[in-house]
């Protein structure tokens, strides 16, 4: 059989076209990372620790800062989130730089987030943080 011939059949055209596609979406289905739900939430900065006093360069890049909701619209999920997905990676927006931390739900303190993160960052209590929350790869 001519491999050109073949190629040049609509019919075949179609049905490789269809399987592609067929293949694409299963692999959609079958991988959830590809869809996986985001949220971008504002937060409010309540604390920021500055640079440890400690004599080892690996602590001295370690930060924090407790945060939590910006607008009581977003108090309940991202309780709900904390409570779900603490100890989990995200990224977040100071300005227009992009950051990654983990953020970690506080227990005691209702609705308040500990963010970790190793950059060096100009913020301050009180500043507004753009956080994109993602589900835990535990879940």
């Amino acid at each position: 059989m001519n491999c050109e011939k073949v190629s040049a059949n609509p019919h075949f055209r179609l049905s490789l076209g269809r399987a592609f596609l067929t293949t694409f979406l299963l692999l959609l289905l079958a991988v959830p990372s590809f869809a996986a739900d985001e949220i971008k939430m504002p937060c409010e900065v309540l604390e920021v620790a500055g640079t440890p006093q400690v004599l080892s360069d690996t602590f001295k890049k370690i930060h924090f800062m407790v945060l939590h909701h910006a607008n009581a619209a977003d108090r309940g999920r991202l309780s709900k989130w904390l409570k779900e997905n603490s100890g989990t990676e995200v990224t977040f927006f100071v300005g227009q730089q992009i950051h990654k931390g983990v953020l970690y739900r506080l227990a005691h303190c209702f609705g308040r987030g500990l963010l970790i993160y190793t950059d060096t960052i100009n913020v301050k209590a009180r500043d507004i943080i753009e956080v994109t929350l993602t589900e835990s790869l535990s879940q």
